[in-house]
């Protein structure tokens, strides 16, 4: 019965993990300012992806320079949002506006 349940659950729940997160919607449909962009980036980037978008392997932050030329816009905003491995969320820190401008700064600087 146990087993029953938790499948349920899955075929339920499954498909709307799955759809695009609302937020990241929201905020591909904004403007990117690059140049709010670049001071969002400094504030709250820069200080682990360094403010070239290096990174820094001894410590495990990606090099942006090399991320942003494989990763979608939503994948970004996603990540940014939501954190991954080590990198915390910023979806309480950073408004919709200044995702999307920090998505733009890193187009306009590495692709």
């Amino acid at each position: 019965m146990r087993r029953i349940f938790i499948a349920a659950a899955i075929l339920t729940f499954a498909p709307a993990c799955s759809e695009e997160n609302p937020d990241t919607e929201t905020i591909l449909e904004l403007s990117g300012d690059t140049a709010n962009g670049k001071l969002a980036y400094d504030n709250n980037c820069a200080s682990c992806h360094m403010a070239d978008g290096s990174g820094n392997d001894a410590l495990s932050y990606p090099s942006l320079a090399e991320h942003a030329k494989h990763e979608s816009d939503s994948e970004i905003v996603t990540i940014v949002l939501d954190g991954e491995g080590a990198m915390p969320s910023f979806r309480a820190n950073l408004s919709d506006q200044e995702v999307a401008d920090i998505l733009a700064y890193i187009r306009a600087e590495w692709g």
